[in-house]
């Protein structure tokens, strides 16, 4: 019927708005399309606690999308189209490391101390890479403090120390009110003769780690807004 309608409304090639079952659309030109209700700018931020700033109130839930991504939305539907509007979305925003792509050894260094939770492990890692040595073009031992040069030719590590393969790493990957989650990597150099050497690390947990951070931004919300406020993951 409602098809019916519309068809109707085209064929007499009218110019105006018509409402059929509930729902306002414009019609000319031999065109129709839907009228949907003027809503109010959605709200960008860039940490979980801007939403406790928020302070979603009854009638609307919160929502999380992905790791780094999480909206205040209505609970119910907001009108006729069966839309509801997203008040509040926070976004994650921060460098990211780029997993299964080589670096040389001082952007690797670099990235490693900015972009990861400091332990043991990437301690072990920057002792590693802080003593290869570049033989084709200079020799280095550099651990992310201080450097020395020198010239030779290949490539080789100074000293022998054994990294575990994978590695447990904690990335800066979401929202930083909660504990980074922990996944594991696979570690690897390369390098030859005349050539620099390179670093990289390769994601080995099939991204479960998604999952976790998931599981603890709902946890962090559900202890700090109100227990009327519906949180979904």
């Amino acid at each position: 019927m409602i098809k019916e309608a519309i068809e109707k409304i085209i064929s007499l090639g009218e110019v105006g708005e018509r409402l059929i079952n509930g729902r306002m659309y414009s019609v000319g030109g031999g065109q129709i399309s839907g009228i949907w209700p003027p809503k109010a700018e959605t709200l960008v931020i860039n940490t979980l606690t801007g939403i406790l700033d928020y302070g979603p109130e009854k009638g609307t839930m919160v929502h999380i999308v992905d790791h780094k991504t999480v909206q205040v939305i209505d609970e119910q539907y907001s009108d006729a189209w069966l839309t509801r509007s997203v008040h509040l979305k926070a976004v994650h925003e921060s460098p990211v490391f780029r997993f299964g792509e080589f670096y040389d050894v001082e952007n690797f260094i670099i990235a490693m101390q900015s972009m990861f939770v400091q332990d043991d492990t990437t301690a072990l890692i920057l002792k590693v890479v802080g003593n290869v040595k570049d033989e084709g073009v200079s020799n280095f031992s550099d651990d992310g403090v201080t450097q020395k040069v020198t010239a030779k030719t290949g490539i080789s590590i100074v000293g022998s120390v054994a990294v575990p393969n994978p590695v447990t790493l904690r990335p800066y990957r979401t929202f930083m009110e909660i504990d980074q989650p922990a996944s594991t990597f696979v570690f690897r150099m390369k390098g030859g003769q005349g050539e620099q050497p390179k670093c990289a690390l390769f994601e080995a947990d099939g991204r479960m780690w998604r999952l976790e951070a998931i599981k603890t931004i709902k946890e962090w919300l559900k202890y700090k807004l109100p227990n009327e406020i519906p949180i979904i993951a």
